[in-house]
């Protein structure tokens, strides 16, 4: 009933037919999986904020990986960071998949990968300042800790 409204959306965002077919489908088993009901009253709404919701978590992750192409390009290669370092920030970034809450993540991302305020994090969100604080502050704990227990 809401899938054509739904892929409209995603394909507004994201200008990829596929991967719009693929992000209303992920919004679909999510709701499935987790075996959530709605309301009739407000289905609509919470089926377009996911799909905007994934829609931009996807556009987030493709941001990232041309951040790391474009510093892998030939005229970045005097700057490109060691093996060392790459292999530290895909451990970084795995761990932010894993283990951080989706809200700690987004709020993370936006603001160490997207150098939003926190000010900007917390208006992007609906969400308050200090929630913004302290979300980064136990994300950032955890990172330090989870990092120092493997060296």
């Amino acid at each position: 009933m809401y899938y054509t409204r739904m892929y409209r959306l995603a394909v507004s965002i994201l200008y990829d037919e596929d991967e719009s077919k693929d992000v209303v489908s992920e919004v679909f088993s999510r709701l499935i999986s987790n075996d959530i009901s709605l309301r009739p009253e407000t289905t609509e709404a919470y089926l377009l904020m996911s799909v905007r919701n994934h829609c931009r978590n996807v556009l987030e992750r493709k941001q990232v990986r041309e951040r790391f192409l474009h510093l892998q390009s030939e005229d970045f290669c005097e700057s490109m960071p060691s093996d060392a370092e790459q292999l530290r920030m895909s451990e970084l970034m795995q761990y932010i998949e894993t283990y951080l809450s989706p809200l700690g993540r987004e709020i993370f991302r936006l603001r160490y990968l997207q150098d939003m305020t926190c000010q900007e994090v917390a208006d992007a969100l609906g969400v308050s300042r200090v929630t913004v604080h302290n979300h980064l502050r136990e994300s950032v704990q955890r990172i330090r800790t989870y990092f120092k227990s493997i060296q």
